[in-house]
């Protein structure tokens, strides 16, 4: 995404220029620091889902469940949901794939991941004990 700021920054610069071409430079960095540092984070006291916008904290109490699914609303592809206890479910959108027609191998990195989930949800959010 650097690359990509700095192509049209300094396309804005050489026909505006410099100042229009700082801020659209800095604008699409802006745009794109918040997305490259979403993540799914698990602790022993439950899971963070560390989106663009937003984060979302799920204790591990909580959690009866993952599936792999399409996530509700505007959002597209597939990525791993959390079925609350009360019948809720909490879509964790740092997981997501990211096309249209999903391949094989996004459903299995997902699947892997849900699997991962559904031992550490079973450890009661403890870390899983490493192998020797």
């Amino acid at each position: 995404m650097v690359p990509v700021a700095a192509w049209f920054g300094w396309r804005a610069f050489v026909y505006v220029g410099p100042i229009a071409g700082c801020l659209v430079a800095a604008g699409l960095l802006a745009f794109a620091v918040p997305i490259m540092r979403t993540c799914l984070i698990g602790n022993d006291e439950g899971l963070i889902d560390r989106r663009a916008i937003r984060t979302v904290k799920v204790p591990w109490s909580q959690i009866a469940e993952f599936r792999v699914e399409r996530p509700g609303g505007i959002w597209g592809g597939f990525c791993v949901v959390a079925a609350r206890r009360d019948g809720t479910q909490v879509d964790l959108l740092s997981t997501r794939a990211y096309s249209r027609a999903p391949s094989s191998s996004h459903l299995d990195e997902l699947l892997r991941l849900c699997w991962t989930l559904e031992e550490r949800l079973a450890t009661g959010g403890e870390n899983l004990p490493s192998d020797p």
